[in-house]
């Protein structure tokens, strides 16, 4: 797809990791920029931000025909918004090639404004329709690295990285809580079984251990139980545990479909 390469689930470019890649520290733009005076090779790097902004008629390219910055490094899930200066005639933002973006007719206005939200990684690249051929040319390139700067190979805990995977992931304090919790439910259970007074006998108990009462001083009385809701199931406790143990299973079921079924392709 030309003028947008996007990553997705289940192909090449998924490294071999296991884990979703976006795209490189340096990007291949195949000669897209070759006209474009304004870019030095450098991607600016704005991952991690809500909303960026690109104005739409900055200086370059022999007049004010650029987009600055030419190309920019985003989070999945950032707006990116297009700002026009008002100089340099109309101008407009559409993809070069099959992609997403297309602001419409050309706008010569000051203060007019284009947005659009990438969800998937890839690059993506659009022009300037009426001033192409004068190198108003612009990338914006979805996930990667995060939090190392522009162009480097910073492995940041951003949005849009997944940084747990395998071992690492098993091992997460909050998925080895959940895995013994009910393990330490039943301990405490039987402790607190075992930590109960004995019930109260019956009366051949009692003579055995203080002797007989006089004939005179002898009442019948009913034996006394103790009821109480502490008491140790443990029929109950091991559904509770089997319970428990299902449920973190199809937990793992799930984000393994999530995370290590999520490899990337490029298409294009």
């Amino acid at each position: 797809m030309k003028g947008a390469v996007v990553v997705r689930p289940g192909g090449s470019g998924g490294g071999g990791s296991g884990q979703p890649q976006g795209p490189p520290a340096n990007p291949d733009y195949g000669g897209f920029f070759d006209n474009v005076s304004n870019f030095d090779g450098t991607t600016v790097d704005r991952t991690g931000q809500d909303t960026v902004e690109i104005s739409v008629g900055a200086q370059g390219n022999n007049g004010a025909f650029a987009f600055d910055p030419p190309a920019v490094r985003v989070s999945p899930g950032t707006e990116v918004v297009w700002t026009w200066t008002g100089e340099g005639g109309g101008h407009n933002v559409v993809s070069d090639g099959d992609g997403p973006l297309d602001s419409g007719s050309p706008v010569a206005e000051s203060g007019t404004t284009y947005s659009y939200t990438f969800e998937e990684m890839g690059v993506y690249q659009y022009v300037c329709v009426p001033h192409e051929s004068l190198g108003m040319k612009g990338a914006v390139v979805v996930g990667g690295p995060l939090e190392g700067g522009s162009g480097g190979d910073g492995g940041g805990g951003g949005r849009g990285s997944i940084e747990l995977s395998g071992p690492q992931w098993l091992l997460s304090g909050s998925v080895l809580l959940a895995f013994f919790s009910p393990l330490l439910f039943a301990a405490v259970m039987r402790r607190r079984y075992r930590e109960q007074p004995p019930q109260m006998g019956t009366d051949d108990d009692l003579e055995r251990a203080t002797g007989p009462a006089p004939v005179e001083e002898a009442a019948e009385t009913e034996p006394a139980v103790e009821l109480s809701h502490d008491e140790y199931d443990p029929k109950g406790t091991a559904a509770l545990v089997a319970f428990y143990f299902v449920l973190i299973g199809l937990l793992w079921a799930f984000m393994y479909f999530v995370e290590f079924l999520g490899r990337v392709s490029v298409i294009g």
